[in-house]
């Protein structure tokens, strides 16, 4: 499974100068600290706004360190060739250029066939259930189109992508020559915006989050997708797989945020559907 096929995420490698290993439970609250990567220049999830961390999973990361009675410590960092090396290079081992790891990492895919292939680390807390979802101009192809509108009108995408592999092979290929590809959804929406396109595909909160500020024309909502095996999936929290007692905190600690409705409020704020996992994370021994 592909990050970047999942959920779009920026291409580059950010580096720190400081070195982080991840801690056990008794050690975080000894140093009063949890550690925490993020994807960079990921909005609405996780980005700088006037030179201040932001975003969603900036939000949880805070809320999920509080509730374990620390402080935490976020860093972002750039999504590598796929999710494995983001977990490789943030959660387990750490990058061969340093850097370290920290004691976990948000906006993971929680899928029991990919948890198999990467042993060296556990899933827990589902927060959230992303899905593939269109923007489009109603103005171009009105309040009810269907993908066979993008057989004669132009659709973006962020290039290597789920939506773009998608797109590629749809109503037979017919849409594949008026695809547009982005570096990034940001550019994706922008050009929607601009007109330079009828509609863009890609994950919901981040189409929602990108096109808070819109026009009236343009709209947010599920289509059709005949042959897409797979439209939606979990995100939670990756962590060190032999880290039992922190993964059992987490659990706690994001089923508390999800009940007393913290989860919800966090994606309300920034104008983004939230709709919870079909597995929410479970409420544990207390701590």
């Amino acid at each position: 499974m592909n990050m970047r096929v999942l959920a779009s995420v920026a291409l580059g490698l950010s580096l720190i100068t400081s070195s982080l290993s991840a801690a056990g439970l008794d050690d975080i609250k000894n140093k009063g600290v949890l550690s925490v990567s993020l994807y960079k220049d990921f909005p609405p999830y996780s980005y700088v706004a006037e030179g201040k961390q932001a975003g969603i999973d900036v939000d949880i990361a805070n809320a999920l360190a509080a509730k374990l009675g620390v402080s935490s410590q976020i860093r972002f960092v750039g999504a590598d060739e796929n999710v494995e090396d983001d977990l490789r290079n943030n959660v387990w081992k750490g990058h061969y250029l340093g850097g370290g790891v920290t004691d976990v990492m948000l906006h993971m895919p929680v899928d029991n066939a990919f948890s198999e292939k990467v042993d060296k680390v556990k899933f827990v807390a589902p927060y959230q259930l992303e899905q593939v979802a269109f923007a489009f101009d109603t103005n171009k192809v009105g309040k009810q189109p269907t993908l066979a509108n993008f057989m004669s009108d132009p659709i973006g995408v962020e290039i290597d992508t789920l939506s773009d592999l998608y797109l590629l092979e749809a109503m037979q290929g017919q849409i594949s020559k008026n695809i547009r590809h982005f570096d990034n959804l940001t550019k994706a929406s922008a050009a929607l915006k601009a007109g330079e396109v009828a509609g863009i595909m890609g994950p919901r909160g981040e189409l929602e989050g990108l096109l808070t500020e819109r026009p009236d024309n343009i709209q947010v909502q599920s289509l059709v997708t005949p042959g897409l095996a797979r439209s939606n999936w979990a995100m939670g929290i990756a962590l060190k797989a032999d880290n039992e007692e922190l993964a059992k905190a987490v659990n706690t600690s994001m089923a508390e945020l999800a009940k007393d409705g913290t989860v919800k409020k966090i994606f309300e704020q920034y104008k983004v559907t939230y709709t919870p996992p079909a597995a929410p994370p479970e409420v544990t021994a207390k701590n």
